[in-house]
């Protein structure tokens, strides 16, 4: 009988807590660990676009992957916290130095976005992942974003499947047919997680295992609970949950996201300072105009 998947569930896509001088803002951090240990999500996904991690010095990413790493193992759990660290970074050096990083400091997955920038070709893409994966035992999860102006297709991941540490993908865009043929094309035992946070509904019908997100910051409980809704098989909740969370999401798209998701986490009570430069922050008008919006749709309610 086949193993089931790696990696399943909820992974919020953990924002990167740095103060205005570089610095990591350490308390902030390990309080937000903490704060995510005590709810029911899988696990976290450390430096990604959501944590901004590749506006950040090499240095910085690996504190922080110490630091989370280091607090969710304290947290009293049934299960530990997964942590699953991007290593993508525009130079190739510098991702190698990260996987080893990652590797010795005890993340459970590595994950990465294919090389941006300059255009490669499929080979060359396959190439990549095929480098990573040979630089460390850790399971790696391909990051297959459309921000990453790269096109990956099934075939491609059946191909990369075949290379025993790649276990599974981060698959964020909204094209669910391709999506549907990824799930057909490798085993039930590899990972599948969904990246779009507003349509993690349809990646559930095309097959995915989880999903990893920026809002799950906000509403960890709240994707939880549209998870436990669909492997109970009530379809009409992972419907009413979706519509609660999209209203969220249709506020925040009005505003930079990440800048948002930050905010909002302030005013749950964990400050974890502005986004990183050049990232677009909140101004204070857009930061007043945002609290107000969200306490017009009693917005408490949801993100929890």
């Amino acid at each position: 009988m086949e193993d089931g998947p790696l990696f399943s569930g909820i992974y919020p896509a953990l924002v990167s807590p740095v103060a205005k001088d570089g610095s990591v803002m350490e308390p902030e951090l390990r309080a937000l660990v903490r704060h995510f240990a005590d709810t029911p999500v899988n696990g976290l996904y450390v430096g990604g676009g959501t944590g901004e991690g590749i506006l950040l010095p090499v240095r910085t990413r690996k504190q922080i992957v110490d630091i989370v790493i280091d607090e969710s193992r304290k947290a009293e759990r049934e299960e530990p916290l997964k942590i699953l660290v991007h290593i993508g970074a525009t130079e190739a050096a510098n991702t190698e130095e990260l996987v080893h990083h990652a590797d010795a400091a005890g993340a459970d997955a590595l994950s990465s976005i294919p090389p941006i920038y300059f255009t490669y070709s499929r080979e060359r893409i396959i190439e990549y992942y095929t480098w990573i994966a040979k630089l460390s035992p850790l399971p790696l999860i391909i990051y297959a974003s459309a921000q990453a102006g790269t096109a990956f297709t099934a075939e491609m991941l059946k191909e990369l499947s075949q290379e025993p540490t790649i276990k599974g993908i981060k698959f964020t865009g909204y094209n669910f047919y391709e999506l549907m043929n990824m799930r057909a094309m490798v085993p039930d035992s590899f990972s599948i997680l969904n990246g779009g946070d507003e349509v993690m509904m349809f990646g559930l019908l095309a097959g995915v295992n989880g999903g990893v997100g920026a809002t799950y910051n906000i509403m960890p409980t709240q994707f939880c609970r549209l998870y436990d809704a669909w492997n109970a098989g009530d379809i009409e909740q992972v419907k009413t949950i979706q519509r609660k969370i999209n209203d969220i999401i249709n506020l925040i798209v009005h505003f930079p996201v990440i800048g948002a998701v930050k905010h909002m986490l302030e005013l749950q009570g964990f400050p974890v300072g502005d986004t990183i430069f050049p990232n677009n922050p909140l101004s204070p008008e857009q930061k007043t105009d945002l609290a107000a919006r969200l306490e017009a749709i009693a917005w408490r309610e949801v993100c929890i």
